[in-house]
């Protein structure tokens, strides 16, 4: 009866141990268990010891058999999709956002929530197959599912900055604080370094305030899609690559608190105050990410996450996580659809007017054109009625009026070719007095940079190649001197640490070859590039080759083929070839002096003043009699100079002392 005691107990501690690892189970899953575990019991109690003790492995067998028994099926979670905008990638929104599905799926029973990262398509083509529950994305992308497929937010996401918790958010503009650029409007005409188009923060709210200043970035800009991370917007604006740049509130801060920027070198255009609101901005305020349902979702499960994102604790760990303190109730995104509908942007893109908004809206021009067709009606009608009364004079009138619309018609003709010359002529005198004028810029900064004495050599030459990039409208532009008749690249603009010893190996060949520019079109799977090769030449020989490649088009726009079209450009291609060739003569002599003094750096005072009178051409024993020592010490100088030179006669010891910049001293000098 004891052992029968103590079977039942230890299946009751695991019948109470199931059922706090499944409170949900089916409690019908365990009827009948009592009955099998006093069968068990009844075979140990009524076999006899010996037996007990043979049969024990199976009564454990069996009780383990029972004991799975009890733990019956669990009730399966029903899974809960939450698709959240991967705009910097899968990785970073899963550790971003699924401590929160996690959060979600410990505090309502019976689902798993699980985030799946997607892209703006893939967003659509899951919607429209019923395979998302919710959404979290940007304010601008869930303005655009709410119009197409009826998503409803019920949360709004609180940032946070520090010890600030912010649930609105928007988007400044800078530029350096050296750059003489103090006004929006002083802005067409700059390049705009920014996101994409489609950015709500790095690039929509940017837009929306240039056009209340009357200026389009997409038309009067020239914008420089950079993508995320947006900390390359701001370097790309310190470095010089844009003249202004576009990011979301918190960058400038957060970079600055990293010690990544300096905010004294940055400049904020349009700076906007008040609204308690402790971030550097340029817009307007907007609300933070939403969280939504869509139509489908189940209602009682979106109010019970609504209800369970809303009672997140601001220091917990999902929180943290997202970079953020919880969630609030769902903010009013009207001024969302107010940003997208002035800027034109999905769902509030340009279409046709349809009949009924064609009169609404052009109602009383249409009238108006309906009276005068029924007063030209009546006119017709009029005249004809005159004409019959005036057949003899209707051919006479006829004929004078088709000779004078055959003159109208002529002179018109001509009015036409004589405007078009003249545009012509006009849109020629523009370009050569731009070329004439960015000519005279980039001669002004090379004169400037080549005459700089701050700079090192490879400062100064990296500099010259980086205004060649920006005159000629090059992508990247490489100098790739030429040693044992092989290209082995030097210096390239944009600057980077690997350099390729040619951009276009077989026509840098023909270049230095020939001895001749080398101009090419390539056409790289329907995008069309402009290459370029020029040889710098010294004394009748290639010494190096400067290569020019610009950014691929598919339309091939001529805003971006090289501008060597016109001879000042040549002319000042070939100019700075020229100094190219001169300053990579000098440094051959440079590298020439080092290498030889370098030979002579282990020398002795003595030997280097008996090195001094061998290359004034003196004799041992002149030079005995000048320092004042035996004629065989001198000897023995000489014979060392010649060892540690590594040369072997007197006239190549002169050679390498006169390379090594080593000038002839008088005897009166050496004995000082």
């Amino acid at each position: 009866m004891a052992g029968k005691a103590q079977l039942k107990g230890h299946a009751a501690g695991g019948i109470a141990e199931e059922n706090a690892l499944n409170p949900t189970g089916d409690e019908d899953a365990f009827a009948g268990h009592d009955a099998i575990i006093s069968q068990l019991a009844g075979i140990i109690e009524n076999k006899d010891a010996s037996y007990r003790i043979m049969c024990r492995k199976s009564v454990l067998v069996l009780l383990a058999v029972a004991l799975l028994l009890l733990a019956g099926p669990a009730r399966a979670e029903q899974g809960v999709r939450i698709g959240v905008l991967a705009y910097n990638g899968a990785d970073r929104a899963l550790q971003r956002w699924k401590p929160t599905a996690d959060y979600l799926t410990r505090a309502i029973p019976g689902y798993r929530f699980e985030i799946l990262p997607l892209t703006h398509e893939a967003f659509r083509n899951r919607i429209r197959k019923g395979q998302l529950d919710f959404i979290l994305t940007n304010p601008a992308h869930y303005v655009q599912l709410e119009v197409h497929f009826g998503a409803t937010r019920i949360t709004t996401f609180r940032n946070r900055f520090q010890d600030k918790v912010l649930t609105r958010f928007g988007s400044v503009i800078f530029t350096r604080m050296d750059r003489n650029i103090h006004l929006l409007s002083e802005l067409a005409g700059l390049r705009l370094a920014a996101v994409n188009a489609e950015a709500f923060g790095g690039f929509l709210l940017a837009r929306r305030t240039l056009m209340e200043a009357g200026i389009d970035p997409l038309d009067d800009m020239k914008p420089l899609w950079l993508g995320f991370p947006q900390d390359d917007i701001v370097q790309a604006v310190l470095e010089g690559r844009a003249e202004v740049g576009t990011v979301r509130t918190g960058i400038l801060e957060t970079l600055a608190a990293q010690g990544r920027i300096d905010l004294d070198r940055i400049r904020v255009l349009n700076q906007r105050q008040g609204d308690d609101f402790p971030l550097l901005r340029s817009t307007d305020l907007y609300p933070e990410w939403p969280f939504a349902r869509l139509p489908q979702t189940d209602e009682d499960l979106a109010r019970a996450v609504a209800i369970t994102l809303l009672q997140m604790p601001e220091a917990s760990p999902p929180a943290e996580a997202a970079g953020g303190a919880g969630w609030t109730i769902p903010l009013d995104y009207s001024g969302v659809h107010e940003v997208l509908q002035h800027t034109q942007v999905d769902p509030y893109e340009p279409r046709p007017l349809s009949w009924s908004e064609l009169w609404q809206g052009y109602r009383s021009w249409i009238l108006g054109l309906l009276l005068v067709f029924l007063l030209l009606l009546m006119a017709a009608i009029q005249v004809s009625r005159m004409n019959r009364r005036l057949k003899r004079s209707e051919q006479a009138l006829t004929q004078h009026r088709n000779d004078l619309e055959r003159l109208v018609e002529q002179r018109t003709q001509q009015l036409i070719t004589a405007n078009r010359a003249l545009k012509q002529d006009i849109e020629s005198r523009i370009q050569s007095e731009e070329a004439l004028q960015g000519g005279c810029e980039c001669l002004q900064s090379f004169h400037g940079l080549i005459t700089r004495s701050d700079l090192s050599r490879e400062q100064r030459l990296q500099s010259i190649l980086d205004l060649m990039c920006q005159f000629f409208g090059a992508e990247e532009v490489l100098l790739s001197r030429v040693e044992d008749g092989q290209l082995r690249g030097c210096t390239h603009s944009p600057e980077r640490d690997s350099l390729p010893d040619s951009l276009q190996p077989d026509a840098a060949q023909d270049c230095l070859r020939d001895k001749q520019l080398i101009e090419q079109c390539l056409d790289e799977q329907g995008a069309e590039r402009r290459y370029l090769a020029c040889p710098v030449m010294l004394q009748g020989r290639v010494i190096c080759v400067l290569e020019f490649l610009s950014a691929p088009l598919a339309d091939g726009s001529a805003a971006h083929r090289l501008r060597t079209s016109n001879e000042l450009s040549m002319r000042i291609l070939q100019l700075m070839a020229q100094w190219l060739g001169h300053e990579r003569s000098e440094q051959q002599r440079e590298d020439q002096r080092s290498v030889a003094a370098h030979r002579l750096d282990n020398l002795t005072r003595r030997e280097k003043q008996v090195l001094e009178l061998v290359v004034a051409g003196r004799s041992s024993k002149e030079i005995a009699r000048l320092l004042e020592i035996s004629i065989k010490t001198v000897e023995l100088h000489r014979s060392n100079l010649l060892r540690k030179s590594g040369v072997n006669t007197a006239v190549e010891l002169t050679r390498l002392a006169l390379e090594a910049g080593l000038e002839e001293e008088t005897p009166e000098k050496t004995m000082q």
